[in-house]
Formats: structure tokens, sequence, C-alpha cells
């Protein structure tokens, strides 16, 4: 059964609760010329209303009260066995004050079905990159760890402040940690630290940067690591991540995977130059 299928049945009666007219209509925004799908977008407004985030429905994409406005692509789906699905989908983002450009995000994810591919990978986006997309469009963000440089020698009035959000770090391996402590144990700042020489140019920039970061590490010791910025492949933090994941500790297979937002605020998060819990500076 196809997603569209499973998903819309599902949804039908909410749909027609919520949702007056087609939900096919074109947008009106920075997503108008893109190949959005409507029962997927769909989806994720009864996800993120489950999750307690206010939003509404526009048109054919969500407008969340704190001025995001998301939409979803589908991408493929790859039938490995007759119980084993895999699906990519793609999430698009923006905001009129922070990012009106928009950037976007895949979301790669396994199932029994198509249909639980695909919802599990939406499910997966809204509790972890949601989260970054949240923090990196408040002037003080709640929930993220974050890495601050003052990027002006200037007067105090006139400085500006390049922020990284750190969201929260997907993590798996086969074995326990070590008994033995790390000399740096993992924190949420390590996966970009470590490929921070990667996005030097892109830091003296005053561009708004959503960065996918991946590293892993197999049973036989062979490296792998995927970066991506705004959506698109990202080649040169690729290496510093696969020499990050050299240096874990052994524990079999083993991956990190971290969504972050890199912006410019003329506000430091970091009051009285004091460091807030949850909060770090470089």
């Amino acid at each position: 059964m196809s997603v569209t299928t499973s998903v819309g049945n599902a949804l039908k009666s909410f749909k027609d609760k919520f949702i007056s007219g087609s939900i096919a209509q074109p947008a009106t925004t920075v997503f108008a010329h893109l190949n959005i799908d409507a029962e997927l977008t769909l989806a994720l407004f009864e996800i993120l209303t489950a999750e307690a985030i206010k939003l509404k429905w526009q048109d054919n994409y969500l407008a969340l009260d704190e001025g995001l406005l998301l939409a979803v692509e589908r991408v493929e789906t790859v039938v490995l066995a007759e119980d084993k699905c895999r699906t990519c989908t793609r999430i698009y983002a923006s905001h009129a004050a922070y990012f009106p450009q928009g950037l976007s995000e895949y979301q790669h994810a396994m199932g029994a079905t198509e249909s639980e591919a695909i919802l599990e990978g939406l499910r997966t986006w809204a509790r972890m990159d949601l989260l970054v997309l949240q923090d990196a469009t408040r002037e003080q963000p709640l929930n993220c760890t974050v890495i601050e440089m003052n990027t002006s020698a200037e007067a105090a009035e006139n400085s500006s402040f390049r922020q990284v959000i750190l969201g929260p770090v997907a993590h798996l391996a086969s074995l326990p940690a070590p008994k033995k402590k790390e000399e740096h144990p993992f924190c949420p700042c390590c996966l970009f630290t470590e490929s921070m020489p990667a996005f030097h140019d892109l830091l003296q920039t005053s561009d708004f940067i959503g960065i996918r970061l991946f590293a892993s590490r197999d049973n036989e010791g062979k490296l792998a690591a995927d970066c991506r910025v705004n959506g698109e492949d990202f080649v040169p933090a690729v290496e510093y991540l696969k020499q990050y994941a050299e240096k874990w500790p052994q524990r079999r297979l083993e991956f990190r995977k971290q969504y972050v937002v890199v912006r410019t605020s003329k506000h430091s998060v970091n009051q009285a130059q004091l460091v807030q819990p949850g909060q770090t500076q470089l």
C-alpha cells in the first residue's frame, strides 16, 4: 500500500475537519516552484500537532506560530524486501525574518512499509531538526547548546555575533561506553568543532546555514562520513568527520548524527558576557 493511500485514509476525517477545499492548491510562498507533496505535508501537520506544536495549514504548506513555514517533498522509495522499505523525503523550511530564501534537508528512513518509513523519517525530523530551527529563529535559544563568536571589533552597539545552534545528537553504538574515561568525552559540540576548519569560509559570512553532520565506524573499523549544507553535499567536511570517528573508543558499530544551524545576530546569547546553562562560547 502506498503512503498516499495509507496516510490519506488515516487522515481523511482530520482533513475534513480542519481543512476546507482542496489540499493541492499551489503555495504562494518560496515553495511555489517546488514539487510539494500535499499528503506528506498533511502527515507532518498531524505529527507536529501530536507534539503540541501550534501551527495552521496555509495553501499546501504549514505555518507555525513562531513564523516557520514548512512543506514536504517526496524524493524516493526503494523496496529492499517484502517487508523492508527505504524512503527519502525532503522538508523545506523558510522564515520571513531569518531565512526568507528557504533551506531544506533530507529525511532517510527504513520501515516495514513505505508509509511506516516515511512517517518515521518525519517524526525523527520533528524531534531533532525542528528543535534547532525553532531555536535558530528565536533571539534567545531555549533548548539547544550555542557556540558564539563575536565577529565585530567595533563598538559594542555595532557588534555582531556568529552563532552555531547545536541540535540533539542521534547516537548509536553496539557496545557500551568503556569504563576508562575519555580524554574529551563526547558532547553536542564535538561533531561541529572537530570539523570546523571545513566551515571557515561559511563562518565568515552572515548567511543563515543549515548543516547536517554524520560520521560512522563499522565493526571492521571502516570509516564513513557525510555532510550537507542547506541540503547539498559539502565535501570539505567529510575527511575531518572521518578523522574524528577514527579517534572514538572501540564500540564496534557506531554512528553519530546531528543537525546544526549557523546564524548571525546583533544580540549575544550570553547576557552580561556570562555563559548560560546549556550554552558555550568559542
